[in-house]
């Protein structure tokens, strides 16, 4: 049974807002973390990029990005918002190349590792999903989404006892954060024998976090 990944929509505002799970596809705002303002003269176009991918008008805003990116050549921010702008409106490739370029210039910025974590998962490019993670995790160990995202990479090359030890730190880190209570169920059902104690204890845990009922493992913890 595979993990249940959530994609966030990736953007990086000046401000850390507080962000929750949404089902995929849906806009969502993420902290910065550790990275680069915004210089003062980019904040009208950045005010003006942030309404329009709120609205999902992404030409605006790619195009705002891009004007800002004319006059401050090597932000790493901006260059993760015009990502989080590709990602969205579909263009995977032109999104990898700015999200690797903000790293290029800002590595400590982990929110830009954890996208491009996400989308080499898309991809099924596991190995570098990984690395991508590990790295963000580095930059951040605080971060709990990186260390659920780490754990369902890690499930798909069958490391359950790294995968575990993973949830278990995102939980620690965020005691609300019912899919990382969900995927420990999902491993939890897994093993071999399941422990099927464990699994339910985790996913009556998810439920009252207000993760969604899945028949799926209903079913396999009534076996």
């Amino acid at each position: 049974m595979n993990f249940r990944l959530l994609f966030p929509a990736l953007l990086f505002t000046c401000l850390p807002l507080a962000a929750q799970e949404k089902p995929a596809g849906t806009l969502e705002q993420l902290p910065v973390g550790k990275a680069d303002p915004l210089p003062d003269h980019t904040l009208v176009l950045g005010k003006r990029a942030a309404d329009a991918f709120a609205k999902r008008d992404w030409d605006t805003a790619r195009s705002a990005y891009q004007e800002m990116l004319k006059l401050e050549e090597n932000n790493a921010l901006a260059w993760a918002n015009l990502g989080a702008v590709e990602q969205q409106s579909g263009r995977t490739k032109e999104a990898v190349e700015c999200f690797e370029k903000s790293v290029r210039v800002n590595p400590n910025l982990a929110q830009s590792w954890n996208a491009l974590g996400l989308i080499h998962s898309s991809k099924g490019d596991t190995y570098l999903a990984i690395s991508a993670f590990t790295r963000a995790i580095h930059e951040d160990p605080t971060d709990a989404r990186a260390h659920n995202y780490l754990a369902i990479a890690m499930q798909a090359f069958g490391w359950n006892a790294a995968a575990e030890a993973e949830l278990q730190r995102a939980i620690e880190l965020k005691p609300d954060y019912g899919i990382a209570h969900f995927n420990l169920a999902l491993l939890y059902v897994d093993q071999k024998p399941p422990s099927i104690a464990l699994a339910k204890r985790a996913y009556a845990k998810a439920l009252a976090l207000g993760v969604e009922k899945d028949p799926v493992l209903e079913r396999r913890l009534k076996e």
